[in-house]
């Protein structure tokens, strides 16, 4: 055992000391947090040009509303009503027919322009609106004529109809829906705690991006170092002093602690952020003690796996053919995180959840969402995934032990297997 631990300490030091460690250690918040950085720096940078429209009104009703509500619009965010600068809308009487339009839009004299059927107020079926424009990305202007027409369309059938709007409307208030938890508070009495939509997204979508980056910086680590170590032959004079399966399991006790240190500098930084805006009641203790949990288990698992496949090879090309499968397994929670967010207890979210290589992933995802798996499924999963673990490093070992000195013969997953059952 203390062989074990001079060759993980070695793997810790060596890692943290190099320069990969400490750009990967700045370079992964900002991938993960770049987006919002960049959307915060460049945000007020919108396109501010005005937006000229020509309208084909059949109906003879709905151009001058039109008009009106656009000036109402621009007068409203000249006088900051209405958030930031932003574009005008003009709109005005087309002349000349569709093809004409058509050839102003494409010389940019026109933004766009807009069919009105005559028989849109009196709903006929066949009855449409048609915008038409060479910017289909800009969907501020189609959302914006969209509602204003809607609005202005229930205006004159109102009044064709000899109806009040304003009464009507009344009428026709939709009943707003509080949603709240199941709580009861310490005198046993229930809690009315407002569920917390923002909160119920982020906190599983972070702790499962968190443990992803967590593995993949750490576990692929693995096979480039174990093949590295293959292709200059200094694996041969390593266990010259150590067997193989103490060279394993030392590299793999390595690759934990530095995730480890990852988690504790994340993670520290996780808490602080959420206590400067005041959200650390988003946060409960124990989901960070079943996080490490779930992390431990995942780099046995992965850092078995890729460790094994970087001692079967003897290339770099053969290793990146046979890294798929391995890929193809840690992405499996990202295809289905959404489903199993919107339904953390149905039965294909439970099922996934107890598959062994996808377990900590998704089943830290269902503890941070209520009601939270059941102590059954949460007893069966640790169960079940340190099985997992544990064959993945019985397997790896047996792997590592031939692989490590087997030199020009080509890895397959087949020649893995015979040697994981050999004695």
């Amino acid at each position: 055992m203390n062989k074990v631990w001079r060759v993980a300490r070695t793997e810790y030091l060596n890692l943290v000391r190099s320069k990969a460690f400490l750009v990967s250690l700045f370079l992964m918040p900002v991938f993960m947090g770049g987006a919002a950085i960049m959307q915060a720096l460049v945000g007020d940078q919108v396109d501010v040009r005005d937006r000229r429209v020509a309208v084909i009104d059949d109906t003879g009703q709905l151009l001058a509303p039109l008009q009106r509500a656009a000036a109402e619009r621009d007068a409203a965010s000249m006088q900051g009503d209405a958030g930031d600068a932003r574009s005008r809308f003009q709109f005005e009487a087309a002349e000349g027919d569709e093809a004409q339009l058509s050839a102003r839009v494409r010389n940019e004299e026109l933004f766009a322009y807009v069919k009105i059927d005559a028989g849109v107020i009196d709903g006929e079926p066949q009855a449409v609106v048609d915008y038409h424009t060479q910017n289909p990305t800009f969907d501020e202007l189609p959302r914006w004529l969209e509602r204003t027409l809607t609005n202005e369309v229930r205006s004159v059938r109102f009044q064709q109809a000899g109806l009040d709007r304003a009464q009507v409307e009344a009428l026709s208030k939709p009943v707003e829906l509080g949603q709240y938890g199941v709580s009861v508070s310490a005198t046993g009495e229930p809690e009315k705690e407002k569920v917390d939509r923002m909160r119920m997204f982020l906190l599983p979508f972070a702790s499962l991006m968190l443990l992803f980056a967590l593995v993949m910086m750490a576990a692929p680590a693995l096979l480039n170092t174990v093949l590295e170590e293959k292709i200059q032959r200094i694996s041969e004079i390593l266990i010259s002093s150590v067997s193989p399966f103490e060279l394993f399991l030392g590299k793999l006790l390595g690759n934990v602690m530095i995730s480890t240190t990852l988690f504790v500098i994340y993670m520290g930084g996780g808490l602080a952020l959420a206590a400067h805006f005041g959200v650390m009641d988003w946060i409960p203790m124990d989901l960070l003690a079943w996080f490490f949990v779930f992390q431990l288990l995942a780099l046995l698992i992965y850092g078995s796996i890729f460790s094994a496949i970087g001692a079967a090879c003897s290339e770099i090309r053969d290793a990146q053919s046979m890294m798929m499968p391995a890929m193809l397994l840690i992405m499996l929670p990202m295809f289905v995180w959404f489903i199993v967010l919107k339904s953390p207890d149905s039965t294909f979210s439970v099922a996934m959840s107890l598959f062994p290589p996808a377990t900590p992933f998704l089943m830290l995802m269902r503890l941070s969402l209520p009601p939270g798996p059941a102590a059954w499924e949460l007893a069966l999963a640790v169960v079940l995934t340190i099985a997992f673990s544990l064959a993945c490093v019985w397997g790896a070992g047996k792997v590592f032990r031939i692989g490590i000195l087997a030199q020009g013969q080509a890895p397959s997953f087949r020649r893995m297997a015979q040697w994981v059952f050999s004695r």
